[in-house]
């Protein structure tokens, strides 16, 4: 029975020292973009040991420290350390902020959401609300969910349990009597008669604080944001959003099935429909499908979701956070939702150049007809062609590569924009399909016409 135990304590310790050396082989870039996709599918602890490992490469970049701590908040793990993290990290807080660059080093204003959380699961109930009242001063008021967040963290000072750094389980008991918040506020806080007046008191929960209500901080309106950017790093994918704006003021339930930092278009989810794209405070695209008031009705989507083989879908709560407000209209001037419709063009590119065109590629304007120029930003693409039947372009093709032009290629386009050939093939099968149903149908049709014709 040792032996065994031996085998597997070693079995866990090899593996555990083969992922270590797997993160230490990964680049700086690599490991950012990893943990942010863990996050953003709630995979926390997955991403602890990513970031650890970031964050011991450079102990001096608040941004990984930050995002570490967050992870150790949300896991309920480590609260000391993640305290420590976050103290510190708070310091560089930027209100330019990018969520998005693996250059960024300073922090985003949510370092005091949860350094709010962090003390309060702790049960340290006096650095919770000085730290309440600080993130007022200087949160951007985007969504007031954050404040009426923390109001609740402080009401729930010291109740909840956290594993330490030995997984030890511990039950935190508040430090010090909760104090009123109106003695901690700012009194020079403007406030105007348009403000939203934040409540400390929720009448339907239990509470230790007073019974007051009180006016916390001046709301103001959210700035304006670009609708459309570039997201990532310099060159990165170029995305038009709209906001969404929930009429309904409790939870919507939906069924995320995926968080990408490419984004990718809806049509890409097979057996799936319904897709809603949104991009979070991170430059992530999460897909989502659905949007229920009651989490049975998700729950039973879900269900179906992983039957078609979306095994790590989950439920997520849409209306509770900012990572559902900016939903994503296209990506890189096409439609995220995009159908393909009507014809199918096959052509035969030849090229894409931005200054000079080879000398050899030109003599082609000298030999054929129907040369193609389409232009891509700083690209000239040039293309051959046109036809209606994949292996009628392939058999094109092959001709122009002994012409002299060996790395010329069929490619696809519906409605002037370029698709794959799977997608382009995939479509006219399925309308193939169709379009012999149809003829089955009319054919059934006259044939019940022609019988009735005989009966007379």
């Amino acid at each position: 029975m040792l032996r065994f135990l031996f085998i597997a304590i070693s079995l866990m310790l090899f593996q555990a020292l083969s992922f270590g050396q797997e993160l230490k082989n990964k680049s700086y870039s690599e490991l950012f973009n990893a943990s942010k996709l863990l996050i953003a599918n709630q995979k926390q602890t997955e991403a602890i040991p990513i970031l650890e490992e970031m964050y011991s490469r450079d102990k001096e970049n608040s941004n990984a420290a930050y995002l570490l701590a967050l992870c150790y908040v949300k896991s309920f793990k480590k609260i000391n350390k993640a305290i420590s993290l976050l103290d510190k990290a708070k310091e560089d807080y930027t209100k330019f902020y990018d969520r998005s660059s693996v250059t960024e080093r300073g922090v985003s204003e949510y370092a005091y959401y949860y350094l709010i959380i962090a003390y309060s699961i702790k049960g340290d109930c006096k650095k919770t609300i000085a730290t309440l009242n600080d993130f007022y001063k200087i949160y951007s008021y985007e969504d007031e969910w954050y404040l009426i967040d923390g109001q609740k963290w402080y009401r729930e000072c010291g109740k909840h349990k956290w594993e330490d750094e030995d997984s030890v389980i511990v039950s935190s008991t508040p430090t010090d009597t909760i104090l009123a918040i109106e003695n901690s506020i700012n009194p020079t806080s403007e406030i105007t008669t348009s403000d939203t007046l934040l409540n400390t008191e929720d009448s339907n929960s239990e509470s230790t604080t007073p019974s007051t209500t009180t006016v916390v901080a001046a709301a103001v309106k959210s700035p304006y944001k670009d609708r459309l950017r570039r997201v990532g790093e310099v060159g990165g994918p170029e995305v038009m959003t709209r906001d969404v704006s929930h009429t309904a003021h409790t939870s919507l339930y939906g069924v995320q099935i995926g968080a990408f930092i490419k984004p990718r278009f809806a049509k890409d989810f097979k057996n799936l429909k319904n897709v809603e794209v949104y991009i979070d405070n991170n430059g992530v695209f999460r897909y989502v499908i659905g949007r229920f008031v009651y989490r049975s009705q998700a729950e039973k989507l879900l269900a179906y979701v992983r039957e078609v083989g979306y095994q790590d879908a989950f439920i997520a709560d849409i209306n509770s956070t900012d990572n559902f407000e900016e939903e994503v209209v296209r990506v890189n001037n096409q439609s995220i939702k995009r159908e393909i419709s009507g014809d199918v063009d096959f052509k035969v590119q030849i090229g894409a150049f931005k200054e000079d065109i080879p000398e050899d590629i030109m003599r082609i304007y000298l030999q054929f007809d129907n040369i193609n120029e389409d232009i891509q930003k700083d690209l000239t693409v040039l293309t051959l062609g046109e036809y209606g039947d994949y292996d009628i372009a392939k058999a094109f093709c092959s001709n122009i590569r002994e012409m002299g032009v060996p790395d010329a290629f069929v490619v696809a386009y519906n409605q002037g924009r370029k698709i794959s050939i799977e997608e382009a093939n995939q479509y006219l099968i399925h309308k193939r399909e169709q379009e012999i149903e149809k003829a089955r149908e009319e054919n059934t049709q006259d044939q019940k016409g022609k019988k009735k014709k005989r009966k007379k």
